[in-house]
């Protein structure tokens, strides 16, 4: 397990604590919360053209351009391709540093939201099987 996937793993598994109480809520919000969430807990370092910002200022960067451009957005799959992967100024792609590993953010992002769907998927079974 790499360490994008741990540090992913774990910050996953905390959050889909906060996932149960959201029961009901719209698909692509709940997924997109529970993303920049994820980003926020992450404690990795995000280049937005060519400036280091800390995980929360991410956060909070991608929630402005979601609460601005969300309406256009029909999934979490579309809010990582269409506004959180790159500048919608310069088209430079975001990149994330976690633990000195750096990806494109599109990538950490598509992998944390494979995660909160398993979970997320994990937690529906066992709360109707329940």
């Amino acid at each position: 397990m790499t360490v994008k996937r741990f540090v992913a793993t774990l910050i996953i598994s905390l959050l889909m604590l906060k996932s149960l109480s959201v029961k009901g809520a719209d698909t692509t919000e709940h997924e997109v919360r529970l993303l920049i969430d994820a980003i926020a807990a992450s404690h990795c370092d995000f280049n937005r053209n060519g400036r280091q910002h800390t995980a929360e200022e991410a956060a909070a960067h991608l929630e402005l351009k979601y609460a601005r451009a969300g309406k256009h957005i029909d999934s979490a799959d579309e809010f990582i391709t269409q506004l959180a992967s790159s500048s919608s100024f310069t088209g430079k792609p975001y990149l994330m540093s976690c633990e000195g590993d750096a990806l494109p953010a599109g990538e950490w992002m598509i992998d944390a939201l494979e995660q909160i769907r398993v979970h997320t998927q994990s937690l529906n079974e066992s709360t109707v099987s329940g």
